[in-house]
């Protein structure tokens, strides 16, 4: 299981390339990948904490991110 820095780590990654990125297509793909490592890193902080809001699982959101960006076209 990732932890929260590691997802932090990767929101940062996807910000960076979001930054260098040739097309607004593409800029808009990471900026909302990196936003959704964030959100997984601000609940593995919570479940760290003991805390459970009952929300979809991290490997889940993490596949349908990884399913978007493989789906998408660049236009």
């Amino acid at each position: 299981m990732i932890h929260a820095a590691g997802y932090r780590a990767k929101a940062a990654d996807c910000a960076r390339r979001a930054e260098e990125a040739q097309d607004d297509y593409h800029r808009k793909n990471f900026v909302q990948l990196a936003e959704m490592w964030t959100e997984m890193a601000d609940k593995a902080e919570n479940r760290d904490a003991g805390a459970d809001d009952g929300t979809r699982d991290d490997q889940s959101a993490v596949d349908e991110a990884l399913a978007t960006i493989r789906n998408a076209e660049p236009r």
